[in-house]
């Protein structure tokens, strides 16, 4: 038998070990439960009788990195008073189970990594099948929803559906839950599980600038504020300035049109965060190509003024309302369209110049989210890719 202190380093406290054979490729230990009184399952008495002995292989966590195997020597024992026989639980594994209790626990730790289940199975020595009857058991619905709810869709290719969506916790950053589509029904019949209490419980809705999650959050988060994403909204104005340089750049000499092409960074950049060197370059394209661009670009800057001012929220939603004015009677389409777009939006573009609540968090996900599928080059199953996705908390 070997000793205390070998078993304590295999963490094999509950069995007797015999021995340890560790080969090129794989662990071997052989084990057995210790002799005990039981209780007989099937009538309750007392039973020290054994019936006969079985030796059980064990797949087990890794052992210096290499596949191991607990042959496990099982004994069975005879109950005296009503004479069938039976195996004694035990913590180490399940009943029917033919790998430990702490390998699927190892397994369960592997899956919060940006890991293939291929691969983990490929380092244990077991089917990867067995990892996927796992998943589904993982995939759980969340039932209580947080104060601050982010919403947004990714791109996921997932079951029959091209877009799912993630539901995030603003303040913790957890995943909240991952909805199959995004869909309008999709989401009604989602949220409609839940109870009036934990809807009102919802006090501010984080979306882009999405027509359905609006109505969603109207319909169904009657106390809560909708938020517009900060990144969502303000890109608008950027997109805007954007068709104008390219209006312009599509009217010059090819000569000239490469160079162009480079002023994308200078004309999204914000004139504060330019190097110095820089300002002139950025002066001669404002002056000299196009009046549409040069108003756009100040009205562009202007409005991220707004966003990043440390004014109190009054009066940025006042310059806010102001801008959009302005830009109502633009001499540029683009603006004027823009600017449209920020109307309809008017409510929940102030309600997030007064909270500090974005999607950022949320985007933060979505690109882990990316990472994964590159890994695991995509999951048909979306109980089981909702899963890996819950796991990445």
């Amino acid at each position: 038998m070997l000793s205390n202190c070998t078993k304590n380093l295999l963490n094999l406290k509950d069995l007797i070990v015999k021995s340890v054979k560790n080969f090129k490729n794989s662990v071997e230990v052989y084990a057995e439960l210790p002799i005990s009184e039981q209780v007989c399952p099937y009538c309750g008495t007392y039973t020290s009788k054994i019936h006969d002995y079985y030796t059980q292989p064990i797949k087990d966590i890794p052992i210096h990195f290499k596949p191991t195997t607990i042959f496990l020597k099982k004994t069975r024992y005879e109950c005296k008073n009503c004479s069938k026989s039976f195996y004694p639980q035990n913590d180490f594994v399940a009943k029917y189970n033919r790998k430990s209790k702490r390998l699927v626990y190892y397994i369960v730790d592997q899956l919060k990594n940006n890991i293939a289940a291929s691969t983990i199975a490929k380092n244990l020595n077991i089917d990867a099948g067995f990892i996927s009857k796992m998943l589904p058991y993982l995939s759980i619905t969340n039932s209580s929803l947080p104060r601050v709810l982010c919403i947004d869709e990714f791109k996921g290719n997932s079951g029959k559906f091209k877009y799912q969506v993630a539901l995030l916790d603003g303040e913790t950053h957890k995943i909240v839950d991952i909805i199959e589509c995004r869909h309008k029904h999709f989401l009604c019949s989602y949220f409609k599980k839940f109870p009036k209490e934990q809807l009102d419980n919802v006090k501010y809705l984080v979306t882009d600038l999405w027509e359905p999650y609006k109505d969603i959050g109207i319909t169904y988060f009657r106390k809560a504020k909708i938020v517009a994403d900060h990144f969502h909204w303000a890109r608008y104005v950027c997109n805007a300035l954007d068709k104008i340089r390219i209006e312009v750049q599509s009217n010059l000499p090819k000569s000239e049109r490469k160079y162009f092409k480079h002023s994308r960074y200078l004309l999204h950049t914000r004139r504060c965060k330019l190097k110095e060197n820089r300002y002139d370059e950025l002066e001669n394209i404002l002056i000299n190509y196009s009046e549409n661009l040069r108003i756009a670009y100040r009205e562009k800057e202007c409005l991220l003024d707004i966003i990043h001012s440390s004014d109190s929220a009054e009066i940025k939603k006042n310059q806010f309302t102001e801008w959009v004015k302005r830009n109502l009677e633009s001499s540029v389409p683009q603006l004027v369209e823009c600017a449209k777009t920020y109307q309809h939006w008017a409510y929940e573009i102030k309600n997030s110049l007064e909270v500090p609540f974005s999607n950022g968090p949320i985007e933060g996900i979505n690109n882990k989210i990316k990472a994964l599928k590159r890994t695991t080059f995509g999951m048909t199953k979306f109980e089981n890719f909702k899963a890996r996705i819950m796991l990445l908390n």
